[in-house]
């Protein structure tokens, strides 16, 4: 490997015993590891998870780098930790209890340096419901449109390649949401103007068990972060009013990040919105609001998502 890595994976570990020996394989099993580092932010280590990483450095010098939190810390805090330490011009997310393809960074690092007017690459992968299972859900990722994914799109963040100088641009990543905070750099980076691009073929498969760090908190989290996002970007006509209260805990226009709070504007300097826009956004908020929990208590809600993702690659 040359002395600085082309890429570094990003990973945060947290009572991950389970998971972690077929992860750190699968990593090693990648085409491009002979140019990619792993940083591994270990969360509250344990005995058996701090000898599996000391063997694979031994299997791998300079190729890893550990860094240990003594409490576990949100999912956002550990990314940002790992980025300020990569060395690799390229990042790539990979929670140890979700799997790629072999070719997977390869291709995504590709695509990378094929456009290099891309800040972030993103593709499909499958949702499965137990760890190395392949069948599933699979989400289908469109291609970039800075309007439709600056109101939110849900790319597959755990999936994602981005280029280490993003942050130069728009920060890193909001260290107040727990499961949430690609969902919200997501937003930020179509806000500012930065170009996403669309990697063909399937990325991996998601563990969508309620087990990893980013899941174990289970859709309740989920929805109250996704909603304090929606709320801090305007994007109040898909804000499901019954998260409304549980928002309270979040500051909407600052930014956390390694436990410094800088002010959103200063990110984005250009993004605001109209009151009278905003007044006609909550109100058809309200009402699509009713319409989900009227179709949620028919059951048709799933359903209904389903087709539209299949279909139309959109969400209710």
């Amino acid at each position: 490997m040359a002395a600085y890595p082309q890429l570094s994976i990003l990973t945060s570990i947290y009572r991950g015993e389970e998971y972690l020996a077929d992860f750190l394989a699968q990593v090693a099993a990648q085409t491009l590891f002979a140019q990619a580092e792993l940083v591994a932010v270990l969360n509250e280590g344990r005995p058996a998870e701090r000898e599996l990483l000391k063997e694979f450095g031994q299997q791998h010098p300079g190729q890893l780098q550990v860094l240990e939190v003594e409490r576990v810390e949100a999912l956002g805090a550990s990314w940002n930790r790992a980025w300020r330490a990569a060395r690799g011009e390229y990042l790539a997310i990979w929670n140890i209890d979700d799997c790629r393809a072999p070719d997977s960074l390869a291709r995504q690092v590709a695509a990378l340096e094929a456009h290099p007017d891309w800040a972030l690459c993103y593709g499909d992968y499958v949702a499965v419901p137990a760890y190395g299972a392949e069948e599933g859900r699979r989400r289908h990722t469109p291609a970039f449109s800075r309007g439709y994914f600056a109101r939110g799109l849900p790319q597959g963040g755990a999936f994602w390649m981005l280029r280490r100088d993003a942050s130069d641009q728009v920060g890193y990543f909001d260290e107040q949401f727990r499961v949430g905070p690609d969902f919200d750099y997501s937003v930020r980076m179509a806000l500012a103007g930065l170009r996403m691009g669309r990697v063909d073929g399937l990325l991996g498969y998601f563990t969508d068990a309620a087990q990893g760090l980013s899941t174990r908190d289970g859709a309740d989290q989920s929805a109250v972060d996704r909603t304090a996002i929606q709320l801090r970007y305007k994007i109040l006509d898909k804000v499901e009013h019954r998260y409304l209260d549980a928002t309270g805990q979040y500051r909407m226009d600052e930014v956390l990040q390694f436990g410094e709070w800088l002010p959103l504007k200063q990110l984005l300097p250009n993004f605001k919105i109209g009151r009278a826009r905003e007044v006609w956004l909550s109100t058809l908020g309200w009402l699509r609001s009713l319409l989900r929990g009227l179709l949620r208590a028919l059951g048709l809600l799933g359903p209904l998502h389903r087709l539209l993702e299949r279909g139309l690659k959109r969400e209710l």
